[in-house]
């Protein structure tokens, strides 16, 4: 045996060898649609056997969706698919991720393709199960995020923005964009900002703060503030801020008070 010959002979095996322990499906069409070998991946991959897949014709499978692709090979040029394809051996639906390439002889001449496949039944049901949670996740933050500036409607044109929590700059711009929406509809005389939730806010937070009351003025509508805790005050009067006319109560109660004792004197 020449040098040659036996060179093309180690190549095919390893080809062999490389095709039938490969870990993902392959199988070999010729250019009458007919498979004409696979390996063991693919047949696990269509929960099928290696038997019953070669030999297989493609013009007669049931699940024409992946011939456009193996056509294009054939006719020279690689393609791909990804979808769903039932398999024509168990009936078993995947969703697959199909290569093409056109196998040419030494003319150049097409002769047949190898297609690669990959099962992604799994990872595309995980990333449904991802997006799906993404999905609560978003829901949940938008109802949070609406819960966390509840607008109460406690009396004929008095509103009451309970503050729960850390406020940052970011919360309260949305406070503001969400009262003042509330302040407009609802055509309110007054607005309680009710601080009895805060414990810390910080120097910009508390400029802020001065904004949302003075944006409220800026439409005809009072704020009061109620419920300063005291290391907010002393927040506000160790930065030297004036509350700028801004009046203030102890409490919800009697921040509700006086505004009811207002409307009734107008």
């Amino acid at each position: 045996m020449t040098t040659s010959a036996r060179d093309v002979l180690d190549t095919a095996e390893r080809f062999r060898l490389a095709f039938e322990g490969a870990a993902i499906g392959l199988f070999v069409v010729d250019p009458d649609r007919r498979v004409v070998d696979c390996n063991d991946a693919l047949a696990k991959i269509l929960h099928s056997s290696r038997q019953r897949v070669v030999g297989l014709s493609m013009s007669y499978i049931p699940d024409q969706r992946i011939i456009p692709a193996v056509d294009q090979a054939l006719a020279g040029t690689p393609a791909s698919y990804q979808g769903a394809y039932r398999s024509a051996t168990s009936g078993d639906e995947i969703i697959a991720v199909m290569n093409a390439t056109p196998i040419r002889d030494d003319s150049g001449v097409v002769v047949g393709c190898v297609a690669v496949v990959e099962d992604a039944t799994e990872r595309m049901k995980l990333h449904d199960e991802l997006r799906a949670q993404l999905d609560v996740v978003r829901a949940q933050s938008a109802t949070i995020q609406a819960l966390g500036t509840p607008i109460l409607k406690v009396w004929e044109g008095v509103l009451c923005l309970p503050v729960i929590g850390t406020i940052n700059r970011d919360r309260v711009t949305e406070m503001a964009e969400t009262m003042l929406q509330a302040i407009i509809r609802e055509r309110a005389k007054f607005a309680i900002i009710d601080l009895t939730g805060v414990e810390v806010v910080d120097t910009s937070t508390a400029q802020n703060l001065l904004q949302l009351f003075h944006s409220a003025r800026l439409v005809g509508t009072e704020a009061l503030l109620c419920g300063l805790r005291p290391a907010v005050a002393q927040t506000i009067v160790s930065f030297g801020m004036e509350l700028g006319g801004v009046r203030t109560m102890r409490t919800m109660q009697e921040a509700l008070r006086h505004a009811i004792d207002r409307l009734g004197e107008r």
